[in-house]
């Protein structure tokens, strides 16, 4: 496909009857809206509904996106709250993307020859039980740090107090220097709490801290 794949999306139609034209068994991936969040529930990695219930109790009716794997995968649409999200707390098999992109239909499914198809309905408002799920928890204090240990609280709060537009290089210097003071591993969680409670994307700051490690070994 294209060089830097979903990066390269457009909305432009000549480019897409072009690329149509190329490609014309691709599925189509589509930006998850600002206003919603997608809730993807994967039995193939061990995604079950019924182990989200047990969480947070029964979910509304809403906009959903059956795949065309055929074994019950889906794609949940809600209504996105203002604030930062994480998926931390998600059972096993199921994910939360909110910068991402979905499949859509009638996109056909290369393993099954079988389409992702819609269960149109409004997308409904996030139950209160699993925005409380989704919500990043506070960091929570450090403890086992020894001589270093007001060093790293400090770079915990630099990162949770980090503006927009400054975040993801406060938390990649913060993580550079716990590295180098061997404290990473055991704040690693702190800094990740911070930085999501402060509106970082989740997926980015852990690269970002997988960077800072690689960068100072």
């Amino acid at each position: 496909m294209t060089i830097n794949g979903h990066l390269n999306a457009t909305t432009d139609p000549d480019k897409i009857k072009i690329w149509w034209t190329k490609w014309p068994n691709a599925m189509i991936g589509a930006k998850v809206p600002d206003s919603l969040l997608v809730i993807d529930l994967d039995p193939r990695n061990g995604g079950d509904l019924e182990k989200l219930v047990a969480l947070v109790g029964d979910l509304p009716p809403t906009l959903t996106v059956w795949s065309g794997r055929n074994d019950g995968g889906r794609h949940l649409y809600f209504l996105r709250p203002y604030g930062p999200l994480t998926s931390t707390r998600l059972p096993q098999g199921i994910d939360l993307k909110v910068n991402g992109y979905c499949i859509v239909p009638p996109s056909i499914h290369p393993a099954t020859g079988l389409p992702y198809r819609w269960e149109s309905r409004e997308p409904a408002a996030l139950p209160y039980r699993l925005q409380e799920l989704l919500t990043p928890l506070p960091p929570r204090p450090i403890t086992r740090v020894g001589s270093n240990g007001s060093a790293a609280v400090g770079l915990v709060r630099k990162v949770a107090a980090a503006q927009e537009g400054n975040r993801n290089k406060v938390l990649f210097w913060a993580a550079c220097r716990a590295a180098e003071a061997g404290t990473l591993n055991l704040i690693e969680d702190q800094l990740l709490a911070a930085a999501t409670s402060a509106g970082e994307n989740e997926a980015k700051a852990r690269r970002t801290i997988a960077s800072a490690r690689r960068t100072t070994t």
